[in-house]
């Protein structure tokens, strides 16, 4: 089997990464020092579906919101070119190499909260993805995002996750069939807490129970969602 490229892939409007953000991308380049890091910009993703995808253009220029771009973008660079895609609200806390040791693609499961809320036995995250080029399941995600309507938004964004987002993923991790070699990795691993709990940490109250749970991850998500003001 193909090992996934050690490359690490960021999206952002621009090259200007304010502050969290630029402290928490360091932390990447800190643990994965012999990673290639590339930050893709609005306009370096539109020029490269434009080359890689040309069919897809219309559609991507299309989405109602950024966050459908930037979510779409992601399964595009992985299929092109592999390696990990992490949101910039993502901290590294140790190398997270041997997670992704033997498979050909690697995501995680939001924490459980996250899926009883909307009805999910779970939700698999699309802020954290690994893969090989042209991996069976990325190639079949990627069908799934290109033949999905898009749609507009409605019903409190739910059809954004369903269009490009997390439900995206998780519905189509559920119908493929051969899952041999993907691995969903348990949401202590790099979810360790839930969107509820990020003011706890911004106003430096963190409860013991809650402080353990990170101290035993491998990075961590802080769910700030700034596309939901987009």
């Amino acid at each position: 089997m193909k090992k996934i490229p050690k490359i690490i892939h960021q999206t952002w409007k621009s090259e200007n990464i304010s502050s969290p953000f630029d402290k928490l991308v360091q932390t990447w380049r800190d643990f994965l020092p012999n990673w290639e890091y590339i930050l893709w910009t609005d306009e370096m993703n539109r020029k490269f579906v434009q080359t890689h995808f040309s069919h897809f253009l219309d559609k991507y220029d299309a989405y109602p919101t950024n966050i459908q771009r930037a979510d779409a973008i992601r399964y595009l660079l992985l299929k092109v070119y592999g390696g990990l895609y992490v949101d910039l609200d993502f901290e590294c806390l140790e190398n997270i190499e041997p997670l992704l040791k033997g498979a050909s693609f690697v995501a995680g499961k939001e924490p459980d909260w996250h899926a009883t809320r909307f009805g999910f036995d779970y939700i698999i995250c699309n802020a954290f993805m690994a893969s090989i080029p042209n991996s069976d399941f990325i190639n079949f995600l990627c069908q799934r995002l290109i033949n999905h309507s898009g749609g507009k938004v409605v019903n409190n964004g739910i059809d954004i996750l369903d269009s490009t987002g997390p439900f995206l993923l998780t519905h189509a991790y559920n119908a493929f069939d051969n899952k041999a070699d993907i691995q969903i990795l348990e949401s202590k691993t790099i979810y360790p807490i839930g969107q509820w709990e990020v003011e706890k940490i911004k106003k430096n109250q963190i409860p013991k129970e809650m402080e353990e749970r990170i101290n035993q991850a491998h990075a961590i998500h802080y769910f700030f969602g700034t596309w939901f003001g987009e």
